[in-house]
């Protein structure tokens, strides 16, 4: 006899997960989600959910499928459901969900209301769907700890003030409401003071401010009133950055266009890391974990990396920069921030990598000279020499607010930096350094004594929490990239946290992670010595005369071409100076070559600024951008 098996319905449509129990059908993107929703929750076990981890520099598909991470956000569907695709439109332009009306995913992505709670997932992970969180009433118990209102949500709850109340300002402490009060805890890492509950203090190191200055680099303890050079005979010196876990420190000179560095302890003892290149650097940053120096060159108008040797680096920004200054780094999550003050001030942020370029502030922004971050409150904060303000915003540019405004205090303000519950910011005019609360521009006061520091250019905070540990992704075979490896942007959670990137000269194969010499460079090269060995021969084949003609006609473009360009270079240098170099009072200074402006200028049009300042600008104008 024949054995017989009996044939198991599907009553499920294609692209459906049938469930044990061949009645619950489930939409795929279902299944492997993290919350169970078949009745015996099949659709989340091993058997079905094969652990698929992608490499760092890869990124992973809803359907768990991994693909390079150059592809994401190219505005081609490489994933089988097209998930590569979904956050890049909301990365590039952020924005602040309706509280009202929307429910907000992550990642500015916002749906309505009436799509929360109804059993089908509309956010990408499914956050409008929680387990258990669905039809819950918050408020029903203690006002749901709210002070005054509480507004019921479909998942989770919101507190609102009465009317005549307002929220406090953003501070470290994180505000717990309680019933008719409030309590407040620190970060972790931070402790609040007995005398004042409402802030926090490093539980640990003692901060100090590392200062550049023109002619040496100097330590100022801020428990104490002791002020060390630990970096003597530069030129000048401009911008710095260290790196915490060695103790080493990097700074910039606009007069050598060099970038070294030194041991902080042993600063005289310094290396160079760039000199070649010619580098005129009024802003650099030290990431810290993957082991690379970002600079902004205002005479190229690029922003570049280099490693810690100065062996191998890259152009990551080059096109649309005027003047760009400042920059900071956060890479944990991968971004960049920099600041430009030229004909279109504002600043960016873009991947450390280069990718996903976008300006977040645009408006209400002058001669915006340092920027900085606070890594623990995700805030960007900027002074702005024009219009004698601090001001800060979140990482996207948004909940912009203006901390302090001081024509006394932010005459010419450069370089700012934070820590705890303070900014510190130098400034030309006043020769000083001086601090002020981070959250509402109070009690301000010098740390330095006025008139007391000559030339105080880039000021940073030395303690460990300005640099927090985190995972280097590259640490294993260099990310499997062939030579540069870099922390890429943190879009959402499945974007790749790597990127490989090839040096100057080199180009990335379609594998994302090899780079080969680029040939088109080299056939140009090759293609334009053939012609002019062609020229060469057919020029000794003609009679003397003609030769001669040639010569001359060749003699006459050429002249006629270096002309062009000439009058091309100063009409452009021309416009940058007579919009931005002269009009600005915090215009570069600094260097050892006394560039005299009296052929240029009136006297009368540096009258507010310091003398220095006037005769030694950090670079000649009509250079910046050649």
């Amino acid at each position: 006899m024949q054995n017989c098996t009996v044939s198991l319905l599907n009553f499920c449509q294609a692209g459906e997960f049938q469930c044990s129990d061949r009645i619950t059908c489930l939409h795929k993107s279902w299944v492997c989600d993290g919350e169970a929703d078949c009745p015996d929750g099949e659709d989340e076990s091993q058997s079905n959910c094969v652990k698929v981890s992608c490499r760092p520099d890869q990124f992973q598909c809803n359907d768990h499928s991994c693909i390079a991470g150059h592809l994401t956000c190219n505005g081609k569907r490489d994933c089988a459901d097209g998930s590569d695709e979904i956050m890049c439109a909301i990365s590039a332009t952020p924005r602040t969900c309706n509280a009202t009306t929307e429910f907000d995913c992550g990642g500015g992505l916002c749906i309505p209301n009436a799509k929360v709670c109804n059993r089908r997932k509309d956010c990408p992970n499914g956050e409008d769907e929680p387990a258990g969180k669905c039809g819950i009433n918050e408020c029903s118990s203690k006002n749901g700890g709210c002070m005054h209102q509480c507004v019921n949500l479909e998942v989770g709850y919101r507190c609102e003030c009465q009317d005549g109340y307002n929220w406090p300002p953003i501070n470290i402490p994180v505000c717990v409401n309680e019933i008719g009060a409030f309590k407040c805890e620190c970060e972790a890492g931070y402790m609040r003071l007995l005398k004042n509950h409402t802030r926090c203090k490093a539980s640990e190191g003692h901060a100090s401010l590392l200062l550049a200055r023109r002619h040496d680099i100097r330590k100022i303890a801020l428990d104490r009133p002791e002020m060390t050079s630990i970096v003597n005979s530069t030129k000048a010196a401009t911008a710095l950055d260290f790196v915490f876990r060695t103790g080493m420190i990097f700074w910039s000179d606009v007069a050598t266009q060099s970038i070294y560095k030194a041991p902080i302890d042993e600063g005289n003892d310094r290396t160079v890391v760039l000199t070649k290149s010619s580098v005129t650097s009024d802003g650099l940053a030290v990431d810290w974990i993957y082991n690379h120096v970002y600079f902004t060159d205002t005479h190229k108008c690029t922003i570049e990396l280099t490693n810690f040797e100065g062996s191998m680096g890259k152009v990551l920004i080059k096109d649309s920069l005027d003047i760009p200054r400042s920059i900071a780094l956060d890479p944990i999550e991968g971004w960049m921030y920099w600041s430009d003050w030229g004909a279109s001030p504002r600043i960016e942020r873009a991947g450390m990598d280069g990718s996903h370029r976008t300006a977040i502030i645009t408006y209400d922004v002058k001669w915006p000279n340092g920027i900085t971050l606070d890594l623990v409150q995700k805030r960007l904060y900027w002074v702005d020499g024009k219009l004698n303000t601090i001001s800060s915003s979140n990482y996207d540019g948004s909940q912009r607010q203006q901390v302090l405004y001081s024509s006394e205090y932010l005459r010419h303000p450069f370089s700012i930096t934070t820590f705890e519950d303070y900014v510190y910011w130098t400034d030309w005019d006043k020769q000083a350094v001086f601090k002020a609360n981070k959250f509402n521009g109070m009690d301000v006061e010098p740390v330095t004594a006025t008139h007391m520091l000559e030339h105080p250019m880039v000021v940073h905070v030395y303690h460990p929490y300005r640099q927090p540990d985190g995972v280097n992704h590259c640490q294993s075979v260099n990310g499997h990239c062939s030579h540069l490896c870099l922390p890429a942007p943190r879009i959402n959670e499945r974007s790749p946290r790597i990127s490989c990137a090839c040096p100057t000269g080199l180009k990335l194969m379609p594998d994302g992670l090899m780079c080969v010499e680029d040939l088109g460079t080299k056939t140009e090269s090759n293609r334009t010595d053939t012609t002019n060995q062609v020229h060469k021969s057919d020029a000794k084949s003609e009679n003397n005369y003609v030769g001669i003609a040639l010569n001359v006609i060749a003699s006459l473009a050429g002249t006629a071409l270096v002309a062009s360009v000439i009058f091309v270079v100063y009409r452009r240098c021309t416009r940058a100076v007579n919009s931005m170099n002269f009009e600005n009072p915090v215009y570069h200074k600094t260097t050892e070559d006394h560039f005299s402006l009296e052929k240029n200028v009136t006297p009368h049009m540096f009258a507010t600024a310091p003398d220095e300042e006037a005769n030694n600008p950090l670079f000649q104008p009509g250079t910046e951008c050649v």
